[in-house]
């Protein structure tokens, strides 16, 4: 690949100038922002090398900004290519990375909590999510930065260099000759409004951009509707009764409208994983799933006026959670722990006891999840080595060594039963974590409702953790709205159970 392009990349190289063009991506949150069905931008694949885009019928490839196509076909594929130079004669920059969380909503609080400038800071993702101030020209630069984050607490932070390397597009038709090189994004238009990226279809258009990252990402732009034919399916099995169907066509679109930033630095909306919304393209729609969308065109959940954050979550257990449960931030009024047809009277659940009972009830609306109780043990060497991996990772703190486990304890619990606080002590000292990130740092555990007993002694201890549900517990529990849909309860109540003090609005036709 190298000896196709490096002739004219030597004459290009000069006026290709690398700079990551974050796309104007509003923030409208207002229901009277929303007149008509908007186009949204959905990263399909992130941080790629290579991408092959196929197109069954016509076609027109731009460049950003131009006019006049650099290509139009018919029936091809295009091959893109990640083309990397490296100059050695570039100075280094060097940025201040603050956290590793597994959540952007808890990376959003941190960003507003430090009050950074506008444009100083912003939420990437190179693995989990992080705060990137800078770049810095100098060390000296980026080390006063990092000082002075350490000064108002933040512990987390660490200086990191910026690649020098630059990173270039280059498509190639299917004879092989070149037909972009460069920076700038790069867009697709198939006529018949359908597209084929590494051997699945998606309806819109297309966009490749090179990302923060030294890669590129390709973006599907598709329209809400035409989005959530796919994404339905994909949260919620096809085969669900129809008015839990419709209850998550009305709350997915709600998600998409109200984190249409979160993938700001990226250059698109939401991506396509679990981190967002599972969306595959059409070879995921059913038509359950389309019929659920049409019925709910346009609908989406508001509170006060304003989008409502519709989070969603496979299995509560028995009893949601308030958003500050889960994460940092201001409570949210239609995200309070909610009981789902449990006996239990008790609304405080606070404490290792109530838990403890807690998770002896057997009924629920979501009892026939295989999640609605759980539990996973660990040897002392298995969760030593566990946390030789995880608390450097989330500490950020990668050269941190871990070498003796002596104690894993919960220091709280919220009134919705979910862990608040939890201790490790270790050689290295004590690390204390918080909210839904105790639940990464313990392995991948189901929630952060759960109780955890340890015997034995040394390195014979043994550690035993009981838990209920799957997924942070805040919003509608899929399981239990399918049940609650099976018992003759429509969508609107549905949504009503699981967001209190929220309305249906209709946004467009």
């Amino acid at each position: 690949m190298k000896n196709r392009i490096s002739a004219r990349l030597v004459c290009a190289i000069a006026s290709v100038a690398f700079v990551i063009s974050i796309c104007a991506i509003s923030l409208p949150t207002s229901i009277d922002e929303f007149k008509t069905e908007p186009e949204v931008r959905i990263g399909i694949i992130q941080k790629a090398s290579s991408a092959r885009l196929k197109f069954a019928g016509s076609y027109r490839i731009h460049k950003s900004g131009v006019a006049e196509p650099i290509r139009t076909g018919s029936g091809e594929t295009i091959q893109v290519e990640l083309y990397t130079v490296r100059l050695k004669q570039m100075p280094t920059r060097f940025r201040v990375s603050l956290g590793q969380f597994r959540s952007f909503e808890q990376a959003e609080f941190t960003l507003k909590s430090i009050g950074a400038k506008p444009g100083e800071a912003v939420i990437a993702q190179p693995k989990q999510w992080s705060i990137w101030h800078g770049p810095y020209n100098t060390l000296a630069d980026a080390q006063q930065k990092l000082e002075q984050l350490q000064a108002k607490g933040y512990m987390n932070t660490r200086i990191e260099p910026e690649s020098s390397d630059i990173p270039v597009l280059t498509l190639y038709a299917p004879d092989g000759s070149l037909i972009h090189l460069g920076s700038e994004p790069v867009f697709f238009y198939p006529s018949d409004g359908k597209f084929i990226v590494n051997g699945r279809e998606y309806r819109g258009n297309v966009e490749v951009a090179l990302d923060a990252y030294g890669s590129f990402s390709v973006i599907n732009r598709v329209k809400v509707e035409d989005y959530l034919f796919s994404v339905l399916p994909r949260e919620m099995p096809a085969l669900s009764h129809p008015e839990a169907l419709k209850a998550q066509a009305i709350i997915a679109r709600s998600y998409l409208l109200k984190n249409l930033h979160r993938h700001k630095i990226d250059g698109f909306n939401l991506c396509s994983t679990t981190d967002c919304q599972v969306y595959g393209g059409i070879g995921d729609e059913a038509p359950t799933a389309i019929d659920a969308v049409r019925q709910t065109r346009g609908m989406a959940l508001s509170n006060a006026g304003q989008i409502v954050n519709a989070l969603f979550h496979s299995t509560c257990g028995g009893r949601t959670a308030a958003y500050t449960d889960v994460w940092h931030g201001d409570d949210l009024p239609y995200l309070i722990s909610v009981d789902d047809g449990t006996s239990m009277k008790d609304k405080d659940l606070s404490s290792r006891d109530k838990v403890k009972k807690f998770l002896e009830l057997n009924s629920a609306n979501c009892h026939s999840s295989k999640y609605f109780r759980w539990d996973k043990s660990y040897t002392h060497e298995q969760l030593l080595s566990l946390l030789k991996l995880t608390i450097p990772e989330f500490t950020n703190n990668p050269e941190l060594k871990i070498n003796e486990l002596r104690s894993v304890s919960v220091l709280s619990y919220s009134k919705s039963g979910r862990a608040q606080q939890l201790k490790i002590s270790t050689d290295q000292g004590d690390f204390i974590f918080d909210k839904d990130t105790i639940r990464w740092v313990l392995g991948s555990l189901k929630s952060t409702m759960f109780i955890i007993d340890s015997e034995g002694k040394g390195n014979s201890r043994r550690y035993d953790i009981k838990g209920a549900g799957w997924g942070h517990g805040l919003g509608l529990c899929q399981i239990g709205a399918m049940k609650m849909a099976r018992d003759g309860v429509v969508y609107d109540k549905i949504l009503a159970h699981y967001y209190p003090g929220s309305k249906i609005v209709k946004l467009w036709k």
